[in-house]
């Protein structure tokens, strides 16, 4: 372990202010999330991706800390060698390649814990299945980063040491296409259940609320795109000082992400009568219309097979009764 670095400069400041800061955001909200199921159903896959993407969101924050305290995180490399030793260099930049493959991990456990709660919310057959091939590509994708995070420099010790005679590829087309298909992925995931969620027979505000709380994981984006802005001028020879914007962006973005996609599942915490239950499933437009009973609307829906299935996590106060507006007989004369 080499000697630890002054904390002299505002750069070093903001990489350890965000990472407190994102740190105590996904501790709270995973953990307000986890207290919520267990109380309500108990956790299911969902939340044990989310607990692993708090894991891996916790190690990489973890890091960053110990870049800026080890690995003269904020200082210019001719600085680090000047002042500090070469030590403090090749932990930076062993530190920053491990960065990246944890913050695969945590992007992958965040975007499948998205997909599982979608399993709890819709019996759609056809959402499943597309819900399925996009984790999938989600799993492939971020091990083929974890991989290319590897060997794009060979031998690996080029990664931290440029003395090392050998070959590396492009690391800003590396990091550029990792954030491009991070967005791609993301707009894939939060726009999988709208068509469904649309298709309901509910009130318009309770389908623009359900979106809502749905696609909130839209306010990543704006960190993703700002940071893919910062990768084309990033001098990647100087990447401790050139590099702390970027780095500080990728850091927030997944916590973001965790603290969002958690977001739904904590409602039931703060719902203080415990309404009935309203379920996304596959719904006829012409067969199935909500009545209001009693002065209130109670959400009961149900699906054609006669199944029907809770929202877990999300609880509103109004239900619905779920009718068929075909005339008695006409069930009788289609059974026969």
């Amino acid at each position: 372990m080499p000697l630890a670095v002054p904390i002299e400069n505002g750069l070093q400041c903001s990489i350890l202010i965000s990472s407190a800061i994102a740190l105590a955001l996904v501790t709270a909200t995973v953990g307000l999330r986890l207290l919520a199921k267990h109380q309500f159903k108990g956790w299911d896959a969902g939340d044990l991706c989310a607990l692993g993407a708090f894991v891996a969101n916790t190690a990489l924050h973890v890091l960053l800390i110990l870049l800026v305290k080890y690995g003269a995180f904020g200082f210019h490399v001719q600085e680090i060698y000047a002042r500090f030793s070469p030590d403090n260099a090749t932990f930076f930049f062993k530190g920053i390649m491990a960065f990246a493959m944890i913050w695969n991990v945590t992007v992958c456990f965040s975007k499948l814990s998205v997909l599982f709660m979608y399993a709890t919310l819709f019996v759609q057959e056809s959402l499943l299945r597309w819900g399925r091939y996009i984790g999938i590509f989600v799993i492939t994708w971020n091990v083929a980063d974890i991989i290319a995070a590897l060997v794009i420099c060979k031998p690996i010790a080029r990664n931290w040491d440029l003395t090392v005679p050998g070959t590396c590829g492009s690391q800003p087309k590396f990091y550029t296409s990792m954030g491009v298909i991070n967005i791609v992925t993301d707009v894939a995931i939060l726009g999988l259940p709208l068509p469904y969620l649309f298709s309901l027979q509910m009130p318009l505000r309770r389908k623009i609320m359900a979106t809502g709380m749905l696609t909130i994981g839209v306010g990543t984006w704006v960190i993703t795109i700002y940071r893919q802005t910062t990768l084309r001028n990033l001098d990647f020879a100087d990447m401790t000082h050139a590099g702390v914007l970027a780095t500080v962006l990728s850091g927030l973005e997944p916590s973001v992400a965790i603290a969002l996609a958690c977001l739904p599942q904590m409602r039931t915490l703060f719902v203080r009568k415990k309404p009935a239950s309203y379920g996304y499933s596959s719904y006829s437009s012409r067969d199935n219309m909500a009545v209001p009973r009693d002065g209130e609307w109670t959400i009961q829906l149900r699906s054609l097979d006669g199944d029907s299935k809770e929202l877990h996590g999300i609880r509103v106060k109004t239900t619905w009764d779920v009718v068929s507006d075909k005339p008695e007989g006409r069930d009788e004369e289609a059974e026969k």
